[in-house]
This record gives structure tokens, C-alpha cells and sequence, in this order.
């Protein structure tokens, strides 16, 4: 994977990088969202266009759990 640019800002993070998918060039788009204490939301799209349009293809909610012995 290249590397990656890109910033958080209003509590949504947005990472940029230029790929090479079956011979075309992709960017690729990572957005990390509903960031809180206890969890977050990860979001990976694909633009053939140079980033007109995405279009998403993996997405993942993480949930922490809690400690062992901890009360809920």
C-alpha cells in the first residue's frame, strides 16, 4: 500500500492514496467516522475518476469491549 495523506477534521478523518488496480489508476479513500469513547466507523471507497464519484467497497464498525470483571 503507498502511503497515505490526509487530516481529521470535525471528527471525521479523510486519507487519500494512489493506486494501481488491474493495470488503471485508482485513488483510494479511507474516511474514519461516529468516532466516540467506545467506538468508530472505517469506510474504504474506490474512485476511477480521479475522485468525481466512489464508490465503497469494504466498511468496518469497531466496538470496544469492555475490560474482563468490568461492570456494564
Amino acid at each position: 500500500m503507498p502511503p497515505v495523506t490526509g487530516r481529521f477534521e470535525n471528527g471525521v478523518g479523510l486519507f487519500y492514496a494512489d493506486e494501481v488496480l488491474e493495470g488503471r489508476a485508482i485513488r483510494v479513500r479511507f474516511t474514519w467516522s461516529h468516532i466516540t469513547q467506545d467506538s468508530a466507523r472505517w469506510e474504504q471507497a474506490f474512485s476511477p475518476d480521479g475522485g468525481e464519484t466512489w464508490e465503497a467497497n469494504w466498511t468496518a464498525e469497531f466496538t470496544r469491549r469492555p475490560a474482563p470483571g468490568a461492570v456494564a
